[in-house]
């Protein structure tokens, strides 16, 4: 018996989506719409550390709950707050 029948070549892999463990992946275009901004302002963002971002070659994903928290590291409160 040949090694090549006893071991298939196409497995298929699980899907993307039961490995994330419900994390929401997206673009760096989309997490600029997400944020109201430029591309560039998501890119330097990204460069400073302040965006966790997951890079894969040349794919790059950010999650959108990860950069909200990141985000509300930045975010001022009003004065007036009781």
């Amino acid at each position: 018996m040949n090694d090549r029948t006893t071991h298939p070549t196409n497995v298929n892999p699980s899907p993307i989506s039961s490995t994330n463990s419900g994390k929401n992946w997206k673009t760096k275009k989309e997490i600029a719409g997400h944020f109201a901004c430029n591309i560039r302002t998501v890119t330097k963002l990204m460069k400073g550390r302040i965006l966790p971002f997951v890079k894969i070659g040349r794919f790059v994903r950010l999650d959108v709950g990860e950069c909200d928290q990141a985000m509300e590291k930045y975010k001022y409160k009003s004065r007036y707050e009781i």
